[in-house]
């Protein structure tokens, strides 16, 4: 099976969409709640909802891994089964990709809902290695095909992730999220920086996801690509409890932004927070990749 790289040679590739916020808006996981302790109390959706996205057209499932570091599930009382946890998603991530499809093990930024990551001070620098070098093991140990790093708010987090994830053999994708109306990360640097500073320290792939509709994510994704040469990725978010309800991006804004951004050369294109099996089936419509009903 083609790796990660040589399908982006040959044309776009389709990622999946957002698990966390599809299965709390499924009813299975509580308001608030961001982590996936819902792999251990309700396996069998966490499998539905995955193999969903797969026959929607997704060529990419990720594991259900998100904020799976021990200190993210013990703030949901799950720290104890953190193991388990990113395990169990991972066999089932695998379980549904068969033969066709590829598996990301994701890894993201812990510090994100407390927001006190803090590049000035080393303690935060190397807390989070320590929480993503307990994680890595288990992910990799389940032998995902690459990895991707994702919604990290600080780009030296990610770089810290970054130095991490690079002691693996693994394609590695690093995705930011700009929580400055889109446009800079919290220590202030913008996407075109962004991009060249992490693929300078070894990021196969480059991107943006969540927090933005599709519009504001291609001004991001568009900027990183006028900077470097690796592949770019981006998966924006469909919808966020924060947003009004006409920020809403349903299933034809997707397809229009997949055909947007195959046509400007983006390679990787998703979906992240809100967007369900439906708004992949669009994408890959636009994207002549199936997507039935």
């Amino acid at each position: 099976m083609k790796d990660l790289l040589q399908r982006l040679e040959e044309g776009p590739v389709l990622g999946d969409g957002g698990y966390l916020m599809a299965l709390r808006l499924r009813g299975f996981l509580q308001a608030g709640s961001m982590t996936p302790e819902v792999v251990a109390t309700h396996p069998q959706e966490v499998r539905r909802l995955t193999a969903e996205f797969r026959e929607a057209g997704a060529e990419v499932l990720q594991t259900l891994t998100f904020f799976g570091t021990t200190n993210m599930l013990a703030r949901a009382g799950f720290g104890d089964r953190a193991e388990e946890i990113n395990r169990t998603a991972c066999r089932i991530a695998r379980e549904a990709a068969g033969d066709g499809a590829l598996v990301a093990g994701n890894l993201n930024s812990p510090s994100i809902v407390e927001g006190d990551y803090d590049p000035a001070d080393e303690s935060t620098r190397r807390r989070t290695r320590e929480w993503l070098e307990e994680q890595l093991p288990w992910i990799c140990g389940e032998g995902v095909d690459f990895l991707i790093l994702e919604t990290f708010e600080w780009l030296d987090e990610a770089l810290v992730a970054l130095d991490v994830a690079r002691r693996t053999d693994h394609t590695l994708v690093v995705t930011m999220s700009f929580a400055d109306e889109g446009r800079l990360t919290r220590d202030g640097v913008g996407p075109a920086e962004c991009a060249r500073r992490l693929a300078d320290a070894g990021a196969h792939v480059v991107g943006v996801n969540c927090l933005w509709p599709p519009d504001r994510q291609m001004e991001c994704a568009k900027q990183m690509q006028a900077a470097v040469d690796v592949p770019v990725c981006c998966q924006p978010s469909a919808w966020h409890s924060w947003w009004s309800s006409p920020r809403a991006a349903g299933p034809e804004t997707f397809a229009r932004f997949a055909g947007r951004a195959a046509a400007a050369g983006i390679r990787y294109v998703g979906a992240c927070c809100g967007a369900g099996p439906e708004h992949i089936r669009a994408m890959a419509r636009t994207l002549g990749k199936g997507g039935g009903t």
